[in-house]
């Protein structure tokens, strides 16, 4: 039973992490260190 517990607690915060990830993005936020060739780049600045 715990390592079912365990399973569900490391998928629900790696789906936390992506959903908070692309709430970032669309923000226009990124934590990259240069703008220089990112997809992105337009909405960075």
């Amino acid at each position: 039973m715990v390592p079912y517990i365990i399973g569900a607690l490391i998928l629900g915060y790696t789906g936390f992490v992506v959903y908070k990830k692309a709430k970032d993005v669309k923000a226009g936020k990124s934590c990259c260190s240069s703008c220089s060739g990112c997809p992105i780049e337009g909405k960075c600045k």
